[in-house]
């Protein structure tokens, strides 16, 4: 379906994918507000499969539909991907101009180890505080519904205090929207690609973190010397 965003409420939700998570997501959000929300997913299946919920389907590539229609989404729009993937760097990557080109690395290692840190399929690295299967539920207490463990430190907080130089961290937290169901702002993204575009550095890890869990993506970038000099418009 076309989608009119520049006529859609700030608390507008885009849920990124429309499979297991990203279903469950919807038909969550749906029950909780009024809040007009979005799943977007190539697969036709996934999309029907959501008939019975209060959801406006969008047919198309998650990505590419941040894309085109971020410059139109209100900063306060939440976002939830649900994607096996890193978005905010798949997005990022796809939406920096053509001439600031940029190379996926290896998460350097660190010392002390970052918790429970394991490669994920596309390069990334994933952390959390948990070696086990949380609950869907889980409403990320202070203290672990399983372990009965204070977190003395949301994981987010510990990921953006990182110091790697080379690399500039930059991470997006992710807020609970429901229990065991997060996301983050489409101000968000903005403010990312704005820090990239303008910072000058060219090592960089980019993060994504709720409480408990995350994923980390490191690259570098070609010389900035001209590109760090102007912004895209959003």
């Amino acid at each position: 379906m076309d989608v009119d965003l520049a006529q859609i409420d700030e608390d507008a939700v885009f849920i990124i994918g429309a499979g297991h998570f990203g279903a469950r997501a919807a038909r969550i959000l749906c029950q909780r507000s009024n809040a007009p929300v979005f799943v977007v997913d190539p697969d036709d299946k996934g999309l029907s499969d959501l008939e019975d919920a209060k959801v406006q389907r969008v047919h198309g590539d998650g990505i590419q539909f941040l894309l085109d229609n971020l410059h139109f989404m209100k900063n306060a729009a939440t976002i939830v991907p649900a994607l096996p993937l890193h978005l905010a760097y798949e997005w990022l990557i796809r939406f920096l101009p053509g001439d600031m080109r940029i190379e996926k690395v290896d998460v350097p290692e660190m010392r002390p180890p970052l918790p429970h840190a394991c490669p994920a399929s596309e390069g990334s690295t994933l952390v959390s505080y948990a070696d086990f299967l949380c609950p869907d539920d889980c409403p990320e207490p202070v203290h672990c519904t399983i372990t009965g463990e204070k977190r003395e430190q949301p994981l987010y907080a510990l990921l953006r205090n990182l110091q790697l130089p080379p690399f500039q961290v930059h991470m997006i937290r992710s807020h609970q929207l429901a229990p065991g169901l997060g996301g983050y702002q489409a101000g968000d993204l903005r403010e990312t690609a704005d820090r990239v575009m303008t910072d000058g550095a060219r090592m960089w890890i980019l993060g994504t973190a709720c409480k408990c869990h995350g994923i980390l993506t490191a690259f570098k970038m070609n010389d900035l010397s001209q590109s760090s000099q102007r912004r895209r418009g959003f």
